[in-house]
């Protein structure tokens, strides 16, 4: 160990002897001396096991240039998993960022795979996580009295690859403790405490030469300038050192002062750079650094002087406590594609009569073809209004986080009467709602505390509807839809789930289809979602009253349940004339008696007779898988089988009130009970299909003993999605 003044130097061997990289003496030490503010471990990813390894990766995401240059930061309980630890919640958003960044390379013209599958290297992953795993103790080694405080710690890590925003002007930071290690390119340049003029340092911007006409920001060569004059003599680092600095919140008698290396902005290759950068955080820099995180810097100046009638009146960082009227109301749009979902947001934000909107589009490609056609469609006021684009992925699913964090800015911003969001064409509303109620893993909403889902719209095709809900095609193969490899949803599925959850549907080209017709999708809806509020259009055209703060979304609301649920619960529309001038019914089938799983199979395998089925779904009771319920889900022309809830096992005096009229039964609550909604259905032949499946009188004198030696549907893999002629 070496030290220079206000730093102290490490060999990597030494701390890489330590037992415990916790309890490495050296950086105990460093932690409680006032005197040193920097402490540098040379060479430390070349002398750990993977080093080499781990730097060869990094150079080859780093040789993609510009392609891939971006900021990737992580805090401790954001959209983390419930019970998920910071390093499982790290691993899992890493790699989703990657493997997001890996998808929008795979698109760009002149890319290799090779070249962008580096991204998804998982070694490369593995390595680059057990490295900041070890900084991370490292870190907790020199925090020592540094982290005296009592309350709770939160990590905060930052990934810079290629970033072009690194300061090379010298400054300190506002922290306890901070800890980089640069992978590719030169590394962190600090100062000794006795090379700094404190006299002109405290100056800061005062002192800096003036920026030159024309230009935005001082020259390289005017900052070399300054450096020098206040830097006497600088302290390089080199690639996989490990830098720890502490700032002017710590204990150390004056902040490390440090910068970019000059490399960092040359614009040419020698600028190709990775860098890691550590830190723990008290509450209120955690609040600080949230707010910065879901605020979009770009639009900080927007909050001018005529932003705000009291300017003695401060925004709260706290990201949770918003009173339940200055949340930011939303309404979710979606919709198939081509069902009309552009054309009626344009309608409705060229009839919003004065509310201040912000727009959020969702595109599953890499160009926003919508907010694109939005932006020539509908005049946004720059000072009212804003549209946030969100492509190459679909909000329901792998851009959930940035769903999250776009919406949060928004919220924060306070200047917004209203948010709308159009999905992508193969979005489900559900995951999208959900996200307003759920919750992190200390129990802090992630987006219910500054914003509320107001109505959940979907727009419906009345020309294409029934024509899509019989095809048997899949997702993916509407290369139009944009979904990836791996979406095993049919389109029969995303129509579904659009129509069953949402609170208006908006049945759209009515004009193109005649009164029959319309009246025939009418009665459908209403069975498929009974408690949704059915409006008519053309072209999209729809009063902006019956979208935008309806209050009319609630998630536990019993008009929320699909119109299978409702069947079930007792609590359907009992509405009658479309059932008799269209054929439109339902009925529910219920048997105490469970079904043969090899007759099951075979007729769902050769075709189930369900003439007229629309939408089926329910739970079903197989003699040898006794113990555990099956899912049955069909819409169209597929069947789907999948393991369901157990089958109440304990106690019956313990049972839930829901089933006291099964307590007499002597298989307890195992039954049959499948909703089925159709047109022109023949109830009695479906009803007689699915008795010849039950077990006889014979076999069902058997018992559960033998039963379990017959084929197991949930243990023997044979549940999936089945085709049916129906």
């Amino acid at each position: 160990m070496t030290a220079t003044n206000s730093i102290i130097e490490l060999a990597a061997d030494a701390v890489l002897q330590a037992s415990c990289l916790e309890q490495t003496q050296p950086l105990l030490s460093f932690s409680a001396d006032l005197e040193r503010n920097a402490c540098v471990i040379e060479g430390f990813v070349q002398r750990s096991e993977g080093g080499a390894q781990l730097l060869e990766w990094a150079g080859q995401l780093c040789s993609l240039g510009t392609l891939v240059s971006d900021e990737f930061e992580y805090l401790e309980g954001h959209d983390a998993a419930e019970g998920e630890t910071f390093l499982d919640q790290l691993r899992r958003q890493l790699q989703r960022d990657l493997c997001c960044t890996n998808e929008w390379l795979m698109k760009m013209e002149g890319v290799e795979t090779a070249s962008a599958k580096c991204l998804v290297n998982a070694e490369g992953q593995r390595l680059l996580l057990k490295f900041i795993e070890n900084m991370m103790k490292l870190y907790s080694a020199a925090s020592g009295s540094t982290d005296h405080t009592t309350q709770k710690m939160t990590w905060y890590v930052k990934v810079d690859i290629n970033a072009s925003n690194e300061s090379i002007k010298f400054h300190d930071d506002s922290v306890h403790l901070r800890l980089v290690s640069t992978l590719v390119g030169h590394g962190t340049v600090i100062a000794g405490e006795d090379a700094v003029d404190w006299g002109l340092y405290s100056l800061c911007d005062q002192d800096l030469p003036e920026i030159a006409p024309g230009a935005s920001n001082l020259s390289t060569e005017q900052l070399k300038v300054w450096n020098c004059r206040v830097v006497s003599k600088d302290h390089p680092t080199g690639s996989g050192d490990v830098v720890l600095m502490k700032g002017r919140k710590g204990d150390a008698s004056q902040p490390c002062v440090h910068r970019a290396p000059y490399s960092a902005e040359s614009g040419d290759d020698s600028s190709a750079r990775f860098l890691i950068m550590i830190q723990r955080l008290g509450v209120e820099d955690k609040a600080e650094l949230a707010s910065s995180l879901f605020f979009d810097d770009s639009d900080a100046g927007e909050d001018s002087d005529d932003d705000n009638d009291n300017d003695d009146e401060q925004i709260s960082p706290v990201l949770d406590d918003m009173e339940e009227e200055d949340k930011l109301p939303v309404t979710v749009l979606s919709g198939f594609l081509g069902a009309g979902k552009t054309t009626l947001l344009t309608h409705v934000l060229n009839n919003r009569e004065g509310i201040r909107v912000a727009v959020l589009v969702n595109d599953m490609a890499s160009i926003n073809i919508d907010a694109k056609l939005l932006m020539e469609g509908v005049h946004l006021q720059e000072n009212t209004d804003k549209m946030v684009e969100l492509h190459n992925g679909c909000i329901c699913c792998t851009l959930r986080g940035d769903l999250i964090e776009s919406v949060r800015a928004l919220a924060l911003e306070r200047r917004f009467d209203y948010l709308l969001i159009e999905s992508t064409g193969i979005s489900e509303p559900l995951p999208v709602a959900s996200t307003f109620a759920a919750r992190d893993a200390n129990g802090s909403p992630m987006l219910g505390g500054v914003a509320r889902l107001d109505t959940a719209v979907t727009v419906i095709d009345c020309l294409n509807f029934l024509k899509d809900y019989q095809s048997e095609e899949q997702a993916v193969d509407r290369k139009e839809l944009g979904a990836e490899e791996t979406d095993q949803r049919t389109i029969v599925d995303l129509l579904v789930e659009q129509a069953e959850f949402a609170n208006v549907l908006v049945l759209n080209k009515t004009d193109l289809v005649s009164c029959s017709e319309l009246d025939r999708l009418k009665g459908i809806f209403r069975k498929l979602n009974p408690g949704a509020r059915l409006i008519e259009s053309q072209f999209g055209a729809v009063s902006p009253q019956v979208l935008v703060n309806t209050h009319s979304f609630d998630l536990d609301s019993s008009s929320m349940l699909p119109g299978w649920q409702a069947e079930l619960r007792g609590s359907g529309n009992n509405h009658k004339p479309e059932t008799e001038e269209y054929g439109i019914s339902s009925f529910v089938y219920r048997k105490e008696r469970p079904f043969h799983p090899e007759r099951l199979h075979d007729m769902l395998k050769d075709g189930a007779p369900l003439p007229g089925v629309l939408r089926s779904k329910g739970f079903l009771w197989s003699a040898s898988d006794h113990c555990t319920s099956l899912q049955w889900g069909q819409a169209g022309f597929s069947v789907d089988l999948k393991p369901g809830p157990p089958w109440l096992q304990e106690l019956r005096s313990e049972w839930p009130s829901w089933a006291a009229k099964y307590k007499t039964s002597p298989y307890g609550d195992r039954r049959q009970e499948i909703v089925f909604i159709g047109i022109d259905m023949d109830e009695a032949k479906i009803r007689m299909a699915l008795d010849q499946v039950l077990l006889t009188q014979e076999e069902f004198a058997l018992g559960p003993k033998a039963w379990s030696g017959w084929m197991k549907l949930v243990a023997e893999g044979a549940l999936g999605t089945l085709s049916d002629d129906l």
